[in-house]
């Protein structure tokens, strides 16, 4: 039977959706190939001050030498690694990054010191490579939340979370991929894509530790779904699981200790060491949110908003760039009080600790950058 006309308009009216989409991206895509060689060198980022991929780079290579000996041991203490162009930027510590981040950057690392490339024109291309991963990151954002959030309510956290990927992505971080696979995973989740949505959980999970909020998530969709899970998936977020839980014990009492560094921002709301008044109001707010989560939500989602508050209320430093990994947090609730309250938390933690984004000093950022 061929198609009814209401069918057939439906159709094309997805189709032009879908092309428009593409068109912005690839749009996109092409602005940031074109800005990053632009950005001042060495660095290729948005804001020069920013060093977090060089140091990567010399971590990927580093682990090709000695191996996991790189998440236990001060990177002043390495011996044996054999760099053309070292990047001793975190001197006092081991690599604190789990071993997908490390995977991520090998190619980088190699291409600079195996002479493939300058070391400057691998700065370039790992600058574009996260801009780029930031962009997609953020299509996929608008994607999950329009699954189900409200109109307005995903077009608004679509905009705030597009101005955090691409602004920490152009810094050269690699947290926006990180949050883009995970809601690539979470938007799978929703449509009924269990394998899929696995093993693009478990990648972007191996790429940042503050991420971990979302195992119980991830557990939980491999329990509960496991029939419908193919076994390959199965492996690969396993040996995935093992291997980012395995380093991040290495590296674990550095971890615990990262506060004391002194260019490490402090956390205003955390309460390891005291309770204020202020941090008194923002923890009671913290505990409805969980009630909520607790009354409406999958017991999986309640867990994973447990260990996010834990984070912002138990660990003890807080950078401007943390709220890139909280985003995918508002995508995993779906009940409605859950949607508000997880949203208004976000803002809340947004607001009080910094990170809410500023279009317009972004935008200024942009226009200094590409002169």
């Amino acid at each position: 039977m061929p198609p009814s006309a209401t069918q057939v308009s439906i159709l094309q009216r997805a189709s032009g959706r879908f092309t428009v989409q593409r068109v912005a991206i690839g749009a996109a895509v092409l602005l940031v190939v074109l800005s990053v060689p632009r950005f001042s060198a060495p660095t290729y980022t948005l804001e020069p001050i920013f060093t977090d991929h060089l140091q990567h780079e010399y971590d990927a290579w580093a682990f090709l030498h000695i191996g996991f000996e790189i998440f236990y041991t001060p990177m002043r203490d390495w011996v044996g690694v054999h760099a053309a162009h070292p990047h001793f930027l975190w001197d006092t510590l081991p690599a604190i990054y789990p071993l997908g981040l490390i995977l991520f950057f090998v190619p980088f690392g190699v291409a600079s010191n195996e002479g493939l490339l300058s070391d400057l024109h691998v700065h370039m291309l790992m600058a574009i490579t996260l801009g780029v991963g930031a962009v997609l990151a953020s299509f996929q954002l608008r994607r999950t939340l329009w699954v189900s959030y409200e109109p307005v309510l995903a077009a608004i956290f679509t905009f705030v979370g597009t101005l955090l990927f691409l602004r920490w992505g152009l810094d050269g971080f690699i947290d926006p991929i990180a949050a883009g696979l995970a809601l690539l995973g979470i938007y799978w989740i929703e449509r009924e894509m269990p394998g899929r949505a696995l093993v693009a959980l478990a990648a972007g999970l191996s790429l940042q530790y503050r991420l971990g909020y979302l195992w119980p998530l991830a557990i939980a969709l491999a329990i509960t779904r496991r029939r419908e899970i193919r076994p390959w998936q199965l492996a690969c977020a396993a040996v995935i699981a093992v291997s980012t839980f395995a380093t991040f014990e290495l590296s674990f009492a550095y971890e615990m200790n990262f506060h004391e560094n002194s260019a490490v921002g402090p956390n205003a709301l955390s309460v390891a060491h005291g309770l204020s008044l202020e941090q008194g109001i923002a923890l009671a707010a913290g505990l409805i949110v969980l009630g909520i989560a607790v009354f409406f939500e999958r017991r999986a989602v309640a867990a994973s908003v447990v260990l996010a508050l834990a984070l912002i209320f138990f660990v003890d430093q807080w950078e401007a760039w943390y709220p890139v990994l909280f985003v995918p947090l508002v995508a995993i609730v779906r009940s409605r009080p859950g949607q508000v309250a997880v949203s208004l938390l976000l803002l809340e933690v947004l607001i009080y600790l910094g990170g809410l984004p500023n279009a317009t000093q972004t935008v200024h950022l942009y226009i200094d950058a590409v002169r």
